[in-house]
């Protein structure tokens, strides 16, 4: 693979990472996905359901643009001198509330597991192994 290629996968799943979590917006509107109330946190059900749903559709907001905002500052569109590692960290952290806090604002399992993969894969890279692969910094 080459160094572009590899680039440009990072790229498409940061950015698709930060869309996915605008299921979670449309939840929060009171759609229902999966035949379950996906606004309602299982934690949070005590605070009544006017937090709840905003709290899923300030989270989920929240996620879903600095994930877009990460991937643009990655591929160098926006905000180049903004470290895009520490946004795809604070994605990764807000990812990890809302798949604890509404585990069923995603459409399908498969989102979750995405969701969950990148968050690993982020996780590992950036704090835990403190270095992304090489590649996706040569010129």
């Amino acid at each position: 693979m080459t160094i572009k290629t590899v680039k440009v996968i990072a790229f498409i799943l940061l950015l698709v990472h930060g869309i996915g979590h605008f299921q979670g917006v449309v939840a929060s509107f009171g759609v229902h996905i999966n035949n379950s109330n996906a606004r309602i946190s299982w934690l949070l059900k005590g605070f009544g359901e006017t937090f709840n749903h905003s709290v899923c559709f300030i989270l989920f907001l929240l996620t879903g643009v600095i994930g877009i905002i990460t991937a643009l500052v990655f591929k160098g569109i926006i905000l180049q001198g903004l470290n895009w590692e520490t946004l795809a960290v604070v994605t990764a952290i807000c990812s990890i509330f809302c798949l604890v806090l509404f585990p069923n604002g995603f459409a399908q399992f498969f989102n979750k597991i995405g969701a969950i993969a990148v968050n690993l894969v982020i996780i590992y890279s950036i704090i835990l192994n403190n270095n992304w692969p090489t590649v996706l910094f040569e010129n």
